[in-house]
């Protein structure tokens, strides 16, 4: 082990590694790169731009002895911070023998043992949002070779640099995309695009809208595999649930986008970031009836008993992961209660009742109205509840403020 090894360090590799004892490899030869939204931890919310190797693994391991990794959370992924801009003289990124004292590969190896598959960030422009030279414009396939040589599945690739720089996203994302499929390793990595900009951001056409988020839909399947479709849902330690529905709505846009393989990307969910915890029982009933990518961003060592019991809860997972592949939308509206509709593979349908407002209201639809085929009865699961009932094709319930009700409706 080298010298510049932490205890810290050495005792949380070891953790992770302890478990890997018990702990089933990932399948490997996937013919698709995300034939269901992805699921995973991120630092972005949870750590800021401050972590380092003993930090990762310390949350890997989080991940497993939680039963997050089990229920399919299983990218663990380094988000702004893990480099600070610095390349050697062939233009090669150089990172800090510090904060990752064996190295990136020794980093993707060790969590690739323990069952997990590892993501990175960098962006499109020369700079990045955490700073300098954070980017990796005029390096691209220099650095996708690198970081496949690395080991790494999985690449978000932010735009504060390529906005800076006056990039098209379209054309920047499909050439990133390009170096992904010729990198010199010939490894598999999924692309997250994260044009988070919102149009005239930086003034007067600054972007216009088809540069915005809002238009990433019109070519993100063909070079992606998610893309962001709003800005970020908040700040760390500050994700308003505003902000939550108004990204929801945004995704909402164009779910004809979405399917096996590329998906609209409404942001990380947020537990512990400010929303009570109705609310983020709600983010995550909406990300899942979205079909989004189910990345937590909170710091596992802190997460309470609330929001660890709303990510573990299959049922809900069960909708987001639904091999159809369909993204559920908007059926009806009355004041502040919403129905929305998922259509589920083999014919059930998920069906949630939001309330947007700060009152109980009463939210209703029925059987025939979310689409099933007419029948005596029908079976309504509420997956947050875990209790089952039946109607002859009503379904309502009273549901708080913030809160969602979200049911499985079956013949």
């Amino acid at each position: 082990m080298p010298n510049v090894a932490s205890r810290a360090t050495l005792a949380a590799s070891l953790a992770v590694l302890a478990i890997v004892l018990c702990t089933p490899a990932p399948p490997a030869g996937a013919s698709t790169l995300a034939e269901t939204p992805y699921m995973g931890w991120d630092t972005y919310f949870a750590l800021g731009g401050n972590y380092s190797e003993a930090t990762i693994l310390r949350q890997a391991s989080e991940l497993i002895s939680l039963g997050l990794q089990k229920r399919g959370y299983r990218y663990v992924w380094l988000d702004v911070g893990w480099w600070h801009g610095t390349r050697g003289a062939s233009g090669e990124i150089t990172v800090s023998p510090s904060q990752w004292p064996h190295g990136l590969a020794w980093l993707t190896r060790t969590l690739h043992a323990a069952g997990f598959l590892v993501g990175l960030y960098t962006d499109a422009g020369p700079n990045g949002c955490g700073g300098a030279g954070q980017g990796s414009y005029g390096h691209y396939q220099q650095d996708v070779n690198t970081f496949a040589e690395w080991g790494f599945d999985a690449v978000k690739v932010d735009f504060c640099g390529g906005a800076e720089y006056h990039l098209s996203p379209a054309a920047a994302y499909s050439e990133f995309h390009q170096a992904i499929e010729h990198n010199a390793s010939h490894r598999s990595m999924l692309l997250s695009i994260c044009n988070f900009l919102q149009p005239e951001q930086y003034g007067e056409g600054r972007p216009p809208l088809g540069e915005s988020a809002f238009a990433s839909y019109s070519f993100g399947p063909s070079v992606g595999n998610s893309w962001r479709t709003d800005t970020d849902v908040g700040l760390p330690g500050k994700v308003p649930f505003a902000d939550v529905l108004r990204n929801m709505d945004a995704d909402a846009a164009a779910p004809q986008a979405a399917g096996p393989g590329h998906w609209n990307d409404p942001d990380y969910l947020a537990p512990g970031q400010g929303m009570s915890a109705a609310q983020f029982r709600s983010q995550l009933s909406m990300w899942a009836m979205l079909a989004a990518p189910l990345m937590v961003s909170e710091n596992l060592t802190k997460i309470n008993a609330a929001s660890l019991a709303a990510l573990q809860n299959s049922e809900v997972i069960a909708v987001d992961q639904d091999p159809a592949g369909v993204q559920g939308t908007l059926l009806s509206t009355a004041g502040n209660g919403q129905v929305w509709v998922k259509p589920l593979l083999g014919g059930s349908r998920a069906v949630a009742l939001l309330n947007r407002g700060s009152g109980t209201v009463r939210i209703e639809t029925s059987a025939s109205a979310v689409g099933m085929p007419p029948v005596s009865s029908y079976s309504l699961r509420n997956l947050w509840t875990h209790t089952t009932s039946s109607t002859h094709g009503s379904i309502s319930a009273e549901v708080p403020a913030d809160g969602t009700v979200l049911l499985r409706v079956s013949s």
